[in-house]
């Protein structure tokens, strides 16, 4: 880099606040502003809001403020979009990575999109939104795809125990809690893959594949018994975990899937296994097996979520103005991470 790139991290929940402790100290990133969105947090140090020490930098509900920082990028990391502001915020000409991956495509509706891609050419600005699935896993999946000489299918598989999230709002949304046979079920959790189908023509275009249809299809895993996490409690009989995929199809054949086993700890029938990570699987010549399991004192998700997007800034910041996805990108890595 020829200088050092000025971001703005907006919100310290708990992905916003790992992509902070991954920007303090960063060889080429100088956090010089942050957005509050709880009122009890203006006016704090963001370090002491992010677990760590006071870093200098205090937290404001003053969008005009923090656009005159003219920020080179902002850290989007709040947990449902506010449109108006990302407007703002893009025509500004500010950059902007996220990990809300629905605004990589139209799963927030088209006139969502198409506000946004205009505020982007209007800014002169870029907005990529990732993650590590969606996001992150497909790049992968798409780098091992250079071994192949023919692809029959490609599968990319998250499956966790997400109890230690602590997430009850992000869980019922989900939901985690309701009875299997209440026809709402099937629709919280579909509703809730809306990143995975605007994954699946990214992918497809990657590929240089064409699909007709998005396919999707779930089963559910009940409680055994009523069972208290600290933070909600399922009961006997209700919905513990899920088992889908969302798929790319063409002439009825699924080609691209993007599939997940979610559970809230394992008493459960059935109790499907986990990986604890992430399985990308390319059938062909010859066929591709790539397994990605984070490990260490960091597996929340908070960390591996947030740092594709942060680590994507500088090539952000490169890119032409618009929603650029990963083919519109070069490979996005942790460089400058290696650090004492």
């Amino acid at each position: 880099m020829s200088r050092r790139l000025r971001v703005v991290q907006w919100t310290t929940g708990k992905t916003g606040s790992a992509a902070v402790r991954g920007m303090v100290g960063h060889p080429v990133l100088d956090l010089v502003g942050c957005y509050a969105f709880s009122a009890d947090k203006v006016g704090r140090d963001v370090g002491e809001l992010c677990g760590i020490e006071p870093i200098g930098v205090t937290a404001t509900d003053d969008i005009d403020a923090l656009l005159a920082l003219e920020p080179d990028c902002v850290s989007y990391m709040a947990y449902r979009p506010n449109f108006d502001h990302l407007e703002r915020i893009l025509e500004s000409g500010a950059n902007v990575v996220s990990t809300m991956y629905m605004m990589a495509g139209f799963g927030y509706g088209e006139q969502a999109t198409h506000r946004l891609r205009d505020a982007c050419l209007r800014g002169g600005s870029s907005l990529y939104a990732s993650g590590v699935y969606p996001g992150h896993a497909p790049m992968v999946a798409v780098a091992a795809s250079a071994m192949c000489s023919r692809i029959e299918r490609l599968s990319i598989l998250e499956s966790l125990d997400i109890s230690g999230y602590a997430n009850e709002q992000m869980f019922r949304a989900q939901g985690f809690d309701l009875d299997p046979d209440d026809p709402a079920a099937r629709e919280a959790c579909e509703a809730s893959c809306g990143s995975f189908k605007d994954q699946i023509p990214v992918l497809a275009k990657a590929l240089g594949v064409q699909i007709d249809n998005v396919g999707f299809r779930v089963e559910f895993a009940t409680a055994n018994q009523d069972t208290d996490f600290g933070y909600m409690t399922l009961k006997k009989g209700r919905i513990a975990g899920f088992k889908g995929t969302v798929s790319g199809d063409r002439d009825g054949r699924s080609l691209i899937e993007c599939s997940f086993v979610w559970k809230l700890g394992e008493d459960m029938t059935p109790n499907w296994p986990v990986t604890h990570g992430y399985v990308i699987e390319l059938d062909g010549v010859p066929g591709v097996r790539v397994r990605l399991e984070p490990q260490g004192d960091h597996l929340d998700g908070t960390v591996t979520t947030a740092m594709p997007a942060v680590n994507a800034i500088p090539q952000v910041c490169a890119a032409p103005p618009g929603i650029v996805n990963l083919q519109e990108l070069p490979l996005v890595r942790g460089a400058h991470q290696f650090r004492p």
